[in-house]
Parts: C-alpha cells; sequence; structure tokens
C-alpha cells in the first residue's frame, strides 16, 4: 500500500535499469511517484515499468548526448507537465591502475559520471526554477570522500560531484531547490560483481557489500527531509570525513586495510563464482 510521501511529484532516474536505479525506481513507485526511468538499456527499463503501479515513462538515453538529455526533459514533460525530483544514479567504474588506463576508459568514466551528470542537471533546473522548487539527488559513493585505490579517475569524478551538489545547494537555495548528494559504500549490484572479476580495489569490499534498497531508502531521506549529504551507513561516511582530516595517515592506512580487505574480495568472488579478468563491463 503506497504511502504517498510523492503522491503526483514527477521523478526522473538516471541509471535507472542498474541495480541502485532499480531499486530506487521500486521505492518511489511506492510512494505514489510519476517516473521517467533512463537509460541506455532500454529493453530492460520496458521490463521494469510492466511492474509498476504509477504511471511510468521509459526513455532510452545517451546522458553524455546533449541533444538525447534535452529529448528526455521534452518528454518528460510532454507526459507528465513538469519534473519535480531529479535523481543522478547513471555511472560506471573501470578500475585500472592509472598509468595502465587507456585515454578511452578515462574519457568515458569523465564523460558519464561527471559530465553526463552535469548535463542532466542542466537541463532539469529551469524546469525545476519555473515550478518554484524541487529536489536534485545524486549518487555518488564512498569513493567521493576517501580514495579508492585502481580506480582514481572514478575516485576523481565522484569527488567532483560533492563539490559540483555542494555549490549548487548553496546557488540554488534561492529557488527552493535543495541539492542533495548520497555516499553508499559497496553495495552488492552487477557493477560491484563488474570489479570484482576485473581488479576492483580490495577496500570496497572491506565492508559487506550492503543491499541497493538500502541506498534507494536513503535516496527518498533526502528527498523527503532536504538533506544536503548523506551516507550509506551513516557511521561509514562519518569516519571516512575523519581520516580525511590526516591524508599522512591515509596512506599509512590504506595499505594495510587493503590486506585485510583481501580476504572479503576472495569470499565474494567465490560467492558469484567470479573469475579475475573475466566478465562483461557493466554500467550503472
Amino acid at each position: 500500500m503506497k504511502s504517498g510521501r510523492l503522491e503526483g511529484k514527477t521523478v526522473i532516474v538516471t541509471g535507472a535499469a542498474g541495480g541502485i536505479g532499480t531499486a530506487i525506481a521500486a521505492l518511489l513507485d511506492g510512494e505514489g511517484a510519476n517516473l521517467v526511468l533512463a537509460d541506455i538499456n532500454l529493453p530492460r527499463l520496458e521490463e521494469m515499468a510492466t511492474g509498476f503501479s504509477s504511471p511510468v515513462l521509459t526513455v532510452k538515453c545517451d546522458i553524455t548526448r546533449r541533444e538525447e538529455v534535452k529529448a528526455l526533459v521534452a518528454r518528460a514533460r510532454e507526459k507528465f507537465n513538469t519534473i519535480d525530483v531529479l535523481v543522478n544514479n547513471a555511472g560506471i567504474i573501470l578500475p585500472a591502475r592509472f598509468e595502465e588506463s587507456s585515454y578511452e576508459d578515462i574519457d568515458r568514466q569523465l564523460n558519464i559520471n561527471l559530465v553526463g551528470t552535469i548535463n542532466v542537471t542542466r537541463e532539469v533546473l529551469p524546469v525545476l526554477i519555473e515550478n518554484g522548487g524541487g529536489n536534485i539527488v545524486t549518487i555518488s559513493s564512498m569513493a567521493g570522500i576517501v580514495p579508492e585505490t585502481y580506480s582514481s579517475i572514478y575516485t576523481a569524478t565522484k569527488f567532483a560531484l560533492r563539490g559540483f551538489n555542494l555549490t549548487l545547494a548553496l546557488e540554488l537555495k534561492e529557488y527552493g531547490i535543495a541539492v542533495s548528494t548520497i555516499f553508499p559504500d559497496s553495495t552488492d549490484t552487477p557493477m560491484l560483481r563488474y570489479e570484482a572479476a576485473h581488479g576492483g580495489s580490495p577496500l570496497t569490499f572491506l565492508s559487506t557489500p550492503q543491499s541497493p534498497e538500502k541506498v534507494a531508502e536513503a535516496v527518498l531521506r533526502a528527498i523527503t527531509g532536504r538533506k544536503p549529504e548523506l551516507y550509506v551507513p551513516h557511521s561509514t561516511g562519518l569516519v571516512s570525513k575523519i581520516l580525511m582530516c590526516a591524508p599522512g595517515l591515509v596512506l599509512k592506512l590504506w595499505p594495510r586495510l587493503e590486506q585485510s580487505a583481501q580476504k572479503n574480495k576472495t569470499a565474494y568472488q567465490r560467492k558469484y563464482n567470479i573469475i579475475e579478468g573475466k566478465g562483461e563491463r557493466k554500467d550503472g
């Protein structure tokens, strides 16, 4: 039964076909939202939409292509007249030591995680200003607070998103627009399994991966509570922020934590029968 906290509100969710995106869409559907689900994987979006009770618009959209982003916003307004909430969830990680990263993989991460998020935010913003308010929620990562080894470009994009959103929170307050950033710790999704198969940092597996539903719940809290930052879990975020006050300690501590976390990574690989170096690329 719907509680209706978002009854009648129109919400765009990017990267909606991914593990976290699917959980966000399902939760917001239960809250009565009109959903606009965007992803490059249209068949998966259409499959998802059949299980929802609220009105749903599915749109194939590559957020790195501004013309497609403009079309996404236009179609959302055409169907639902307006937009009340944007959830920037689309993202990708391609683990590698920096010196081994190809320019193609560098550009792909920068364009999807950072530029793509900026593209969608820029196109939705005039609609929110016209409405007299709304919400922008962006899924970052705990790697947006602390460094994640073997993922320097991913980490850079997530650090950048924090600065981008905190600045927007200050600038857009006068319009009644709340800007929030979610920082999840490792989450059990296809993207995490991709990391496990392709040289992802052992630090990602330091804690037991949480469910995507935990992240979705944080998104709802951000919308209803208009909170600037939420950490999932909260305790990990607090410890991470404290550690970043002492960069020298981070340099000494991280190698030790990696050694400890490698056992957890190996156990995760065994759980899903993952062989390092094999598997398909996963977005979102």
